[in-house]
């Protein structure tokens, strides 16, 4: 009798994972999940929110000072598996941008100094690289996962969030699209 009552509870437990599967498919669907706009986000602010951090050297960033710029604005963390695979691209493409006037700042959240710094010489990080020891700049734009970026026309207008791991195309499209302004 128990085994009959046993293998009523495993048939229901795999029905039950199987709609499951069945319904996250149809949302993913649905929502057009691996469609080249992943990581495309909505964003409350309208304007790149100005901060003064510290940087990893001892100075100061400032990115108001870099206000009449095309801005790249990255939220990343050292035990971030997606921000640990896409820095040799952000650090490949930066000196190409940097030479045509654009601004690449990291800003490393959730995490400790000792291991930001590891990171940040384990991918010889040449663009500026600053600590928000509170996480309220984090706050101030809305992250709440990594890696987050925001691309920042010349005014610090918002032109897009992006969530997850950058690929270099849709990288490359949203900083050509924010130094068309």
């Amino acid at each position: 009798m128990l085994s009959g009552q046993l293998s009523r509870v495993l048939v229901a437990a795999v029905g039950t994972a199987a709609a499951a599967v069945i319904v996250v498919l149809g949302i993913a669907m649905v929502r057009d999940i691996g469609d080249d706009d992943v990581g495309r986000a909505n964003s409350e602010l309208t304007v790149g929110a100005d901060f003064d951090l510290g940087q990893f050297d001892g100075s100061r960033f400032v990115l108001s000072d870099h206000q009449d710029q095309p801005s790249f604005v990255y939220f990343w963390a050292s035990w971030c598996a997606p921000c640990e695979k896409e820095a040799p691209l952000i650090q490949k493409l930066w000196p190409e941008y940097e030479a045509r006037g654009y601004t690449f700042v990291g800003i490393n959240i959730w995490d400790g100094e000792a291991s930001a710094r590891a990171f940040i010489e384990r991918h010889g990080i040449t663009f500026p690289m600053v600590l928000d020891p509170d996480g309220r700049t984090g706050l101030d734009y809305g992250v709440y996962g990594l890696p987050e970026a925001f691309f920042l026309r010349p005014g610090l207008d918002l032109e897009q969030k992006y969530i997850g791991e950058l690929a270099e195309g849709p990288f490359r499209e949203q900083l050509e699209a924010i130094g068309r302004s």
